[in-house]
């Protein structure tokens, strides 16, 4: 193209030269009054030309003129004599260049509502002493090598922008980023009025992602239309390139004001799938070809790449951090057999890690679940315990499947703990197709669960309930040893334990702490006549008696053949003595013979003892004499009494 320019250049050189030295000896010939003029060569060739030749004298008035120049005027009459500028388009162009020597004048001129250019050279005549005989000037029409330039400088543009958006996304994952950057690229280098990515989304909406532009059109990232309306939907729907050449005559063109240019819709693929659409509108009328539309074709392709690139690195960067936090989970976890701390370093992760605000763990014991742990939720609004008909939670137990709520105004038996939710996640905790329990999580409005969360959860699910199983096995082992298998109430062991464990307390708070002792009466009598089948049935009858007399915090243990003992914290000696009396009542209740005094029923009367702290012992041993010593009294005493620790002080008998 720059070679057939410089050819151009060169033969309108050789052109202005040629016409000017003609027109000179016209201007000539016409001053000497030639009569012969019908047998020169000068005026037929001047008026052959296709160019535009104007001839004027030193005072700037017409003195010849061809037939191209009259044309290009739009004059009929040959206008010898009137002067230039009344005739000339853009006079005042040809003003200021009018006494440069050999100056070159390029001008637009639209016609019809077409654009056409000019290349006017303006050539001095001089006499042989210098004097100014006049001028000639030359109008070529360049409209062809215009538009040709035009074109190619446009080409490049287009290579240029593709250039540019490959080297500004090129460093990016972000996908937002990637959309404006591109969008911005093809403003800055085109000057559209408006130039948009919208995205599809999940509900089959075209989403406004990137907007850019010289002019506003009221449109902002956010805004949805549906597939097939306007421009940007009929093209996603076609799924190729739209060109409308005049928005006011277009079909599907819809705005909030009135426009009258013209606009390009070009699709974004991944292979068959549609990402979204390109969206591109100019002021001007009939702005875009083919070849626009290839450039745009070729930049959608380098969005969907960038797209995709962007979306496995930020599936790369999701699975990383769910398995970031599985493997913190799981540390945690693995580390610990105990239920409560699982389930508080389970939502403390998921809140650190997925930003989380609503997170809840349910334990499923018979048709309940019981709250685990939870964050996000007020203590007046939460629910401790759900029956498994109940809510989203009822159905996951039921189905045992994830349940995935978008809308939970649309979820009928979805239960409000927190009215500004939006969405829940409700996950099964499933061990061999049990359900264990749940986990759940909610988002508000401004930040709703997507199916991602739903992937992450499910995952996060399988290592929580292998925990929650282990931590349940631990607690059966544990409670199993710790248990009496007999009596089924706490073993010896347990009950040091937890005796030791109350003085602390007591010692530490200040608290009251009383210990009751007793033994059932003449229990090796009642194994001798009955068997000791019957001897473990009375064992066990005692234990029911005991535990249904039992407060929430007071703890009974087997502390060894026949005797029972029963902690009672928070409780001074008129209370344990009272609680001995209901006790010793109930059993002496339990049967149907008269005891014998100083012999009680055997089997089910009871000699108790109680000591309590710290006035009868203020360590696990001194106190566990105490009761032992009280309760070893009553039955010297004459069985089926209560004794206090404090009487054998009192007595001299400690």
């Amino acid at each position: 193209m720059q070679v057939n320019l410089l050819y151009y250049s060169a033969g309108l050189g050789f052109l202005v030269i040629l016409t000017a030295g003609i027109a000179y000896f016209a201007f000539l010939r016409q001053h000497k009054n030639n009569t012969h003029e019908s047998t020169n060569v000068t005026p037929f060739i001047l008026e052959n030309l296709r160019d535009a030749i104007i001839a004027v004298d030193g005072k700037d008035r017409i003195t010849n003129i061809n037939n191209a120049a009259k044309k290009w005027l739009g004059i009929k009459d040959n206008s010898v004599g009137i002067s230039v500028f009344d005739i000339l388009p853009q006079p005042d162009t040809f003003r200021k260049k009018w006494d440069i020597p050999n100056t070159i004048i390029k001008l637009e001129i639209v016609k019809n509502s077409q654009p056409a250019w000019f290349e006017a050279s303006i050539r001095q005549l001089h006499r042989v002493d210098n004097a100014l005989l006049g001028r000639v000037i030359v109008i070529h029409d360049i409209t062809q090598e215009q538009e040709l330039l035009e074109a190619e400088l446009r080409r490049s543009a287009q290579l240029g922008l593709l250039e540019e958006v490959g080297r500004q996304v090129a460093d990016s994952f972000n996908k937002t980023e990637i959309l404006q950057r591109s969008i911005d690229a093809v403003v800055n280098r085109f000057g559209y009025a408006e130039a948009a990515i919208s995205l599809l989304t999940n509900d089959n909406l075209l989403e406004v992602a990137a907007i850019s532009g010289t002019q506003d059109f009221g449109f902002r990232p956010g805004y949805k239309q549906e597939m097939g309306k306007g421009i940007i939907g009929h093209t996603a729907a076609i799924r190729k390139t739209y060109i409308s050449k005049h928005v006011a005559d277009d079909p599907y063109y819809f705005s909030n004001d009135e426009h009258h240019g013209s606009a390009i819709c070009v699709p974004i693929l991944n292979e068959k799938d549609l990402f979204g659409v390109l969206y591109v509108e100019s002021a001007e009328s009939n702005a875009f070809d083919q070849e626009d539309a290839t450039t745009l074709e070729t930049l959608a392709n380098q969005i969907s790449a960038s797209l995709q690139r962007a979306l496995l690195y930020s599936r790369a960067q999701e699975h990383l951090r769910i398995m970031s936090t599985v493997q913190a989970v799981s540390r945690v976890i693995s580390s610990s057999l105990d239920l409560e701390t699982i389930f508080e370093s389970v939502v403390k992760e998921l809140k650190k890690n997925f930003g989380y605000t609503h997170v809840s763990i349910y334990l499923l014991k018979e048709d309940y679940l019981h709250i685990g742990a939870q964050i996000g939720y007020s203590e007046e609004t939460m629910f401790r315990k759900i029956h498994i008909s109940q809510g989203v939670h009822g159905r996951t137990v039921k189905t045992r499947k994830v349940q995935f709520i978008q809308d939970v105004t649309k979820e009928p038996i979805y239960l409000p703990a927190d009215y500004n939710i939006s969405s829940e996640i409700c996950v099964p905790l499933l061990k061999d197709n049990i359900v264990l329990g749940t986990i759940n999580v909610e988002g508000a409005a401004d930040s709703p669960l997507t199916q991602s969360d739903v992937d992450m959860l499910s995952t996060l699910a399988i290592p929580i309930a292998l925990a929650v199983d282990n931590a349940r096995l631990h607690a059966q082992v544990r409670e199993m040893a710790m248990t009496d298998a007999v009596s089924g109430l706490s073993n010896r062991h347990a009950f040091e334990e937890t005796l030791n464990a109350e003085v602390e307390r007591a010692t530490r708070f200040g608290h009251h702490l009383s210990l009751i002792i007793f033994d059932l009466d003449s229990f090796k009598e009642y194994n001798d006549e009955w068997g000791h089948p019957a001897g473990d049935l009375r064992l066990k009858a005692t234990a029911d008696l005991v535990r249904n007399n039992l407060r929430k915090y007071d703890i009974a243990a087997r502390y060894g053949g026949d005797e029972f003992a029963i902690i009672l914290p928070n409780t001074d000696q008129s209370s344990a003595l009272e609680f001995a009396k209901r006790l010793h009542h109930a059993a002496q209740a339990g049967t149907s013979e008269t005891a014998i005094e100083g012999k009680g029923v055997a089997g089910y009367t009871i000699s108790m003892g109680i000591a309590s702290f710290p006035n009868d012992g203020n360590t696990l041993t001194t106190l566990l004499l105490a009761a032992d010593h009280a309760a070893l009294k009553a039955k010297r005493l004459g069985k089926n009494q209560i004794h206090l620790a404090s009487d054998l002080k009192n007595n001299g008998q400690a």
